[in-house]
């Protein structure tokens, strides 16, 4: 079967400003405060993520960086599929509507073996991230 393009999109609004969800997509620190045990991250189009946490690693290049409104970057997980990641940030009132695209070239088949589980996984990170900014007071 011929590789196609295969999509999941998760929404979550966050009770903090577009800055600061920008700003944990970008940097190590930010990372490493809602998703990993450590991060590298040289945030310019071009530039290499990598996320490390015990049991699993992450590899990846940013594509599109617009502050505080689009993040994107390949991921190369150890568990699962090269994926294209876009981060979409809106700001709603007091709060940002993060839109969360996954996106992965492979058969059909194979998209479908994995999706509930980046679901799950994608959406429960991206709860933590909430959790986080909503709790840590802004600097």
């Amino acid at each position: 079967m011929a590789p196609q393009t295969q999509e999941i999109v998760i929404t979550q609004t966050i009770l903090t400003s577009p800055a600061r969800v920008y700003a944990a997509f970008t940097r190590a620190d930010g990372w490493c405060a809602w998703c990993c045990e450590q991060a590298e991250s040289d945030a310019h189009v071009g530039g290499k993520l990598r996320i490390y946490t015990e049991g699993y690693n992450a590899y990846g290049k940013f594509t599109e960086l617009e502050q505080d409104r689009t993040v994107a970057f390949t991921w190369d997980g150890d568990q699962e599929p090269p994926t294209l990641i876009r981060v979409l940030l809106d700001r709603q009132g007091d709060g940002t509507v993060v839109t969360f695209q996954v996106t992965g070239l492979c058969s059909e088949q194979e998209w479908s073996g994995i999706t509930d589980t980046l679901e799950r996984i994608w959406g429960r990170v991206l709860n933590n991230l909430k959790a986080v900014l909503e709790t840590k007071p802004e600097a």
